[in-house]
Parts: C-alpha cells; structure tokens; sequence
C-alpha cells in the first residue's frame, strides 16, 4: 500500500555581482551571440553582429545619434554650400565641407527641387552626376572625392532651370560599411536669363539722345564729332554677347545731289575722303571682358568702316556686368564734295547675347 509523498520545493533568487572597481559600476552589460566581420559575393558584402539591440537613433534638431559598432565606422557627416555668385540662370556653385574625412574619401550629392526635405524631399530628388549635372539616379561613379568636386574652390552643378530654387545635401563614404547619413541642406535660386542694353549721345543712358550734329565741316580736314555714341551693355548669357552697327547709305549723304562721303576703313590722314567710326574707350564692371572689334579698334584717326552689312563692334565672351563703350565718328570731306547742308546718315546698333 502507498502513501502519497508530499515533497516542497524552496526557490531561491541567485544573481551575480555586477562588474565594479572603487570608483566605477557597469550596472548593465550583456554578449552577443556572434556574428560576421566581412561575407561577400561578388555583388554584395556584410558586415554585422547578433545579440541584443545597442539603442535606436536618439535625434534633435541638429544632431543624431546612432548606436552600436557598424555606428562608429561611419564616415563624418559632410556639410555643403549652395550658391549662384554670378547671377547664373543655368548653373549654382558648391563647396563641400569635409568635417575631417580623410583625403580618400567621396561624397554623394543629392538634389531637391523646388522644395526642402522635412524630412523627405517636397519637390523632385536628383543626384549630381559625375559630369556635374543632374541625374534622377545615383550610382557608385557620382561619388567623387574632394578634389573631384573642385576642393575648397568647388565647382557647379550645370543644365538647370532658371528662376528655381535648388537644394543640395551630402553624404560621405570611406571603404566598406563607412556611409554616413545626409548631412544639413543648403540651397539657392537661379537667376532668369537677361540681358540689357542702351544706346545714346548725350551723358549717359538715362540722358538719352539719338542723334549726333556736326555742324559745318571743314574741307580736307579730319571732323571729329562733337559727342560720342555711348552703349552701355550686360548678359548674364554663358557665351557672353556682342553689339553690332551697320549705316543706310555706306556713308554720309546729301539727300539734295546724292553725293556721299563713302565710309571706308582708313586712317583718314592718308586719304583724300572717308567716314568712319572709332571706339575711344570701354569698360565692365565685372565679367567679360568686354572689348574692341577691329577694325573699330583703332587710334588716332584711324577709323573703321561702317557698311550697310552688319560688322561687329564690342564683344564678350563671357557674362559681364556694367560693360560700356564710347564711340566717336571722324569724317573727311574732299575739294571735290559739294558744299551741301543735308549730309545725314542713319546708324543701327543692335545688341544680342549667346546664351
């Protein structure tokens, strides 16, 4: 015959002391289970740990934490400035700020247009291409190390859209396992595509004038004119542009007898008779520069011809800024021209940009 057996158990907490010395207690700690410094094909590559969580991302406003061991061998976070110090409407400038990556390491840039990331992009995403324009993909030939993206001087992103406002972020990589997140943005605007110019003869372009009265000339003697064309010309255009003139008649003409004074290019103290033009002087602000075309380039009394073809007269082949001219008109008559009141031409100067 059995009796029942009735047996209690006493359960016990047991704990291990946690890691201290005098001064300092790890009052948490634990071991992974393993994991892989490097397994790769030929297409990918890994590197991670297994075991307990190291933390989520901890953000403020301006910083971000990131926890844990693949954390600590990211590249820094870099930093890049976006702006159109020339009045560009096709191009911005950037500068990368390295934060202290090495001298190998490469940067991706990303693009969002017409809006900033809150936290993700309010317009269209693009990436700088290794050709510096746009591209709605990034692949591994965009990231470029510094002195690719133009170093401390930087370099432009080009192909834009005028009048828009672009926003630009970076990230940086050095090796495997390396990429950093994108750091702050930067943006600036295009400007649109312009160009402006003025034409007078009297002061400057707003005291206006088109016309220019010699009054009587002298025979056989060189006639300068009493005031000068003035142009005053700027483009933001890529190519820069240029002002062309061409005359009605080839020269100056007395409407009563139809005799005219033939414009050619010369150096009217060698010659009996001539009409020309001659630029005594141009200048910029910035840009260009703006210059001289022959054969309107001369000096003295050596003047160029103005044709009923268009010949250029300035040109730049840069954008410039405040570029202005003054051109004066000599003229020579001979014994032989009928001494008339009505010698007249008309000049055309027109302006044009190569954007």
């Amino acid at each position: 015959m059995f009796k029942g057996l009735a047996l209690l158990l006493g359960l016990s907490g047991i704990f291990a002391s946690l890691p201290a010395t005098t001064t300092y207690q790890l009052n948490s700690f634990g071991f992974g289970s393993g994991g892989t410094g490097n397994s790769a094909t030929g297409n990918y590559s890994l590197e991670g740990i297994t075991g307990e969580l190291s933390g989520n991302p901890t953000s403020t406003g301006n910083y971000t934490t990131n926890p844990g061991f693949i954390q600590t061998q990211q590249a820094n976070v870099p930093k890049v400035t976006l702006t159109n110090p020339s009045n560009y409407y096709d191009k911005l400038k950037f500068v990368l700020d390295q934060q202290n990556n090495p001298s190998d390491a490469l940067y991706a840039l990303q693009v969002c247009i017409g809006a900033d990331w809150t936290p993700t992009c309010g317009g269209t995403t693009m990436y700088v291409q290794n050709d510096d324009t746009l591209g709605a993909s990034l692949v591994l030939a965009d990231y470029q190390n510094y002195a690719t993206w133009g170093g401390a001087s930087g370099t432009t992103i080009i192909g834009l859209t005028g009048n828009t406002t672009y926003y630009i972020r970076a990230k940086a990589t050095q090796g495997k396992f390396t990429e950093s997140g994108y750091g702050p943005s930067s943006n600036a605007t295009t400007s649109t595509q312009q160009v402006s110019f003025c034409l007078y003869t009297s002061g400057s372009c707003g005291g206006g004038g088109n016309t220019i009265a010699f009054g009587a000339i002298n025979v056989n003697s060189i006639n300068n004119s009493p005031n000068n064309i003035g142009t005053d010309f700027a483009t933001n255009a890529d190519y820069g542009g240029s002002v062309y003139i061409y005359s009605k008649n080839g020269g100056l003409k007395s409407t009563s007898n139809g005799y005219i004074i033939t414009s050619a290019t010369a150096n009217l103290v060698g010659v009996g008779e001539g009409f020309g033009a001659q630029i005594l002087s141009v200048s910029q602000s910035s840009g260009g520069p703006l210059v001289k075309v022959t054969p309107f380039d001369g000096s003295a009394n050596s003047v160029g011809v103005l044709a009923t073809t268009v010949s250029s007269l300035l040109n730049s082949t840069a954008p410039l800024v405040g570029g202005t001219a003054s051109t004066q008109l000599q003229v020579k008559p001979s014994f032989i021209a009928p001494a008339k009141n009505d010698y007249s031409e008309t000049l055309t100067v027109i302006a044009a940009a190569s954007f």
